[in-house]
């Protein structure tokens, strides 16, 4: 859900770090239609207007994947997120604002590991019709299991601490998940109403 300018960042920041944010929600704002749910968990993976070779339903997702990251974007609470902590980390505002939704994402999950068992078995099942650079990363992300991985605040900060390791002092990274424990309050009132727009905007 990050804005088309951090994910060209990230990516050739960060490489694959970039691929462990943001997959749980957009595969819990998908219908209950496993090749659409699919297009919209891979659909970082995919460029372009055209979907030459992708299976209609997956581009269904693709399509659905890019909604949702316009309309978070867009999103007043995620805008006043960013500035709460816009002096800390600048240019990564939106990345850090990213990774701490995420974490709110899989910490109030009433099902989480149904959930993702759920994902991986899809995606496994129809591996062949997944997005080819998504087929890449897909292994790694069942591997180190990354749609659980932020619902725990010592795999956030493990994550945090590799991209601060990446790119050297141009951002204090690997403290941000101590300003979200100081203002857990202030970040989970914000998630908690954008949550709720943005499951009514994608309701299925």
């Amino acid at each position: 859900m990050q804005s088309a300018l951090h994910k060209r960042a990230l990516i050739f920041i960060f490489g694959l770090i970039v691929v462990e944010m943001n997959f749980l929600a957009h595969s819990i704002l998908s219908p209950d239609l496993p090749l659409v749910m699919l297009g919209n968990l891979s659909g970082d993976f995919v460029k372009g207007s055209k979907f030459n070779g992708i299976h209609d339903d997956i581009a269904k997702g693709v399509k659905i994947h890019r909604a949702i990251d316009h309309y978070t974007d867009h999103h007043v609470n995620v805008k006043e997120a960013k500035k709460l902590v816009k002096m800390d980390f600048g240019l990564f505002s939106g990345v850090v604002i990213d990774m701490f939704f995420d974490h709110f994402v899989a910490v109030q999950h009433t099902n989480l590991n149904a959930h993702v068992t759920y994902v991986y078995h899809e995606a496994n099942i129809h591996f062949e019709l997944l997005p080819p650079k998504f087929k890449h990363v897909f292994p790694y992300m069942e591997k180190y299991n990354w749609l659980e991985a932020y619902a725990e605040l010592a795999n956030l900060r493990k994550i945090m601490w590799q991209m601060r390791q990446r790119i050297g002092d141009k951002s204090p990274l690997d403290k941000a998940v101590d300003i979200l424990i100081s203002n857990t309050v202030d970040f989970q009132e914000l998630f908690q109403e954008f949550w709720v727009d943005i499951n009514k905007e994608f309701s299925f």
